[in-house]
């Protein structure tokens, strides 16, 4: 079972924005576990904006509150930047609330999951693999 998972995600490009150095590690640490082996990290929804020009990632799992530029500013950038390749990469949150207010916005910019911090191998497989259509 192991060997087919990694065959599963060992092509895809994964991008993991977070301010926190210790949760990226924390999800770049999962990930590798599921067996993604290209991963890029960026501090904040501006470098993720920078990668996301120059590189297509599969799916992108982002926090939602950093600064300069938090998740929702990402996302609304990401869909609406005429430089990215692909505006429609699936975005998974990360988020420590569920603020309603943040829930709605995140959905109505094009969010494609959420996961409550801090993630758990099961809770970021599980939603990798729905918003990348593996279930």
């Amino acid at each position: 079972m192991a060997h087919l998972e990694e065959s599963r995600y060992t092509p895809l490009n994964v991008l993991v924005i977070d301010d926190q150095p210790f949760v990226r590690k924390t999800v770049t640490v999962i990930l590798r576990q599921m067996g993604f082996t290209k991963i890029k990290e960026a501090e904040n929804g501006e470098v993720g904006l920078l990668i996301c020009e120059d590189h297509t990632p599969d799916v992108i799992v982002c926090d939602i509150e950093m600064k300069p530029i938090d998740g929702l500013g990402f996302l609304k950038a990401l869909r609406n930047d005429e430089k990215v390749k692909n505006k429609d990469i699936p975005v998974v949150f990360l988020t420590n609330h569920a603020e309603s207010e943040v829930v709605k916005e995140a959905i109505s910019l094009g969010v494609n999951a959420f996961i409550i911090k801090p993630p758990s191998l099961g809770a970021l497989k599980g939603k990798i693999d729905k918003v990348l259509g593996f279930l």
